[in-house]
């Protein structure tokens, strides 16, 4: 399975797919701009923008979240899990589960189990799904628990360059 291309591709294509519907539905959203507009932003304007108030928006808490979601997506993504992920994922875990919203009980499961699989050495298969099962529940968690950040009437959101105003 490890050196199976038609795996490697498919786990390329999930990659891909999430960090496309996290950087659609969650990351773009301070920017208050559509796929295209925001991919515009990247070429240097001619005419003054908003950037001011994006980055107003643009909080810590926002840049922390994002940063670690796109970490445990590529670890989720990944074709093997190494000792060494555990660095990361030791603290990022329990932020994520955070920001899930998540009950506190379920949290600390979650994070209890992620803490002993990344724990058993050599790695088993239950303690290997285990992993996998905890980074898909945290990264969908962490998805579905920032879905109301960066919300609001559409009023003040830019489309073709002009502000939209409903």
């Amino acid at each position: 399975m490890f050196l199976s291309k038609p795996f490697a591709l498919g786990l390329l294509g999930v990659h891909v797919g999430l960090l496309f519907w996290f950087a659609k539905t969650r990351w773009m959203k301070p920017s208050k701009r559509n796929f295209r507009e925001f991919i515009k932003l990247a070429i240097p304007a001619k005419e003054p923008c908003d950037q001011d108030d994006m980055a107003r928006r643009i909080t810590p808490d926002f840049i922390m979240t994002t940063i670690l979601t796109a970490t445990m997506i590529g670890m989720l993504c990944a074709r093997s899990l190494h000792y060494q992920f555990f660095a990361y994922i030791a603290w990022a875990t329990p932020f994520l589960l955070w920001k899930s919203g998540f009950h506190p009980i379920a949290q600390y499961a979650l994070w209890g189990a992620q803490e002993w699989a990344w724990n058993v050495y050599p790695s088993t298969p239950i303690s290997s799904a285990t992993v996998v099962g905890v980074l898909a529940v945290t990264v969908v968690g962490a998805w579905w628990g920032t879905r109301n950040k960066h919300e609001g009437p559409m009023k003040g959101t830019i489309v073709d360059g002009h502000e939209h105003n409903e």
